[in-house]
């Protein structure tokens, strides 16, 4: 049995979602974890790339990502 290195650049994702949101987002996906995979990362490279083209970097993460809303329109 041989074993796979990982690449020194994957980096484990971990986040709570409320269960209803976790249940859209399995169907979403088709209750497949690549497809959910594929959808988060998309979406965190997303953010990454928002706040990147913020003027105040120094804000965490975490604070930025709570005060993103959805546009309603």
């Amino acid at each position: 049995m041989t074993r796979r290195s990982k690449s020194k650049m994957e980096v484990p994702v971990c986040a709570r979602l409320s269960a209803d949101r976790f249940r859209v987002l399995e169907t979403w996906c088709d209750f497949s974890f690549r497809k959910r995979a594929e959808v988060v990362g998309l979406v965190l490279d997303r953010v990454l790339e928002i706040l990147e083209q913020q003027a105040s970097t120094e804000v965490p993460v975490e604070q930025f990502v709570r005060r993103l809303r959805v546009d309603p329109s």
